[in-house]
């Protein structure tokens, strides 16, 4: 598995939190374009398809904390 940015850890954070795009852009004060461009690079970085299995994974290998989500 590739490093994540920490940028890229944040959309990770508010993905697994259940944000949307449009929430995660909002919190992160950057557009739902870059959004997704940080996800297309999460989601290849992690080896998965789709949201849910970015969270899971994250969980799994320790990236996010599962009790401080939002």
């Amino acid at each position: 598995m590739k490093n994540l940015t920490e940028r890229e850890m944040n959309v990770l954070y508010y993905l697994a939190s259940g944000l949307t795009n449009k929430e995660i852009s909002k919190n992160l004060n950057i557009s739902v374009h870059t959004t997704k461009a940080h996800l297309e690079s999460i989601f290849e970085k992690l080896e998965v398809k789709n949201r849910v299995q970015a969270a899971i994974k994250a969980v799994a290998l320790g990236l996010v904390d599962i009790t401080t989500l939002v």
